[in-house]
């Protein structure tokens, strides 16, 4: 302990306080000082990642909400409008995809295919195309609010669209087995299967 006592009276001394409040004190109020504003730089840095991703993702929802009234209103388009709404539509599909937000993926793939729903109703359905069109809408909206939400509001229109389509796929054709002919055996020709001609016999010479 005696190294011990002569830390504390050395730091109890006149050299020591002087050493103490001329860099010890600053030394640890500069090394607070940094923590401080680095967690206050982190706190911003994220903020402002947040916010950026919210305006992305508001932007990106804007932009699906608009393909899908222009979608609803597709067979009235020329061919011309409808390269540009098809445009739009993967445009907004690429920006919604590469958002680095939770469920973007499930979002983008429930908006793409509703879309083409409303693509199709669009004819002759008018009515079914306008619901779609807010049912569409309102979905998306509830989604940015809550991106986390994303399979429990598209996830059971997902499978049941996969469900369909694999009902209404075609069987694949089997291929022959080995060893099974693919056809009747050729019939002998009438022809050839006459029964073969016999030399006769010499007659024996005569003496």
């Amino acid at each position: 302990m005696t190294w011990g006592n002569d830390v504390v009276q050395w730091w109890t001394s006149d050299d020591g306080w002087r050493v103490l409040t001329s860099a010890v004190i600053p030394a640890l109020a500069i090394l607070v000082a940094g923590v401080i504003a680095a967690l206050i730089a982190r706190g911003s840095t994220k903020r402002l990642l947040k916010h950026h991703d919210r305006d992305a993702l508001t932007s990106a929802v804007g932009a699906f909400v608009l393909a899908g009234r222009s979608a609803a209103e597709w067979h009235d388009h020329d061919e011309p409008a409808r390269r540009h709404v098809d445009q739009l539509i993967s445009e907004a599909e690429t920006r919604l995809r590469l958002l680095p937000i939770p469920g973007a993926a499930l979002a983008a793939n429930w908006a793409t295919h509703q879309l083409e729903s409303m693509k199709g109703h669009s004819s002759g359905f008018r009515f079914q195309a306008q619901q779609t069109l807010g049912d569409y809408r309102d979905a998306l909206i509830a989604w940015s609010q809550k991106p986390r939400s994303a399979k429990k509001l598209f996830g059971s229109d997902l499978e049941r669209w996969r469900y369909e389509t694999e009902e209404t796929a075609e069987p694949p054709v089997r291929a022959p087995e080995a060893g099974v002919p693919t056809g009747s055996a050729p019939q002998p020709s009438p022809m050839t299967s006459s029964a073969t001609v016999v030399d006769p016999p010499e007659p024996p010479a005569t003496t």
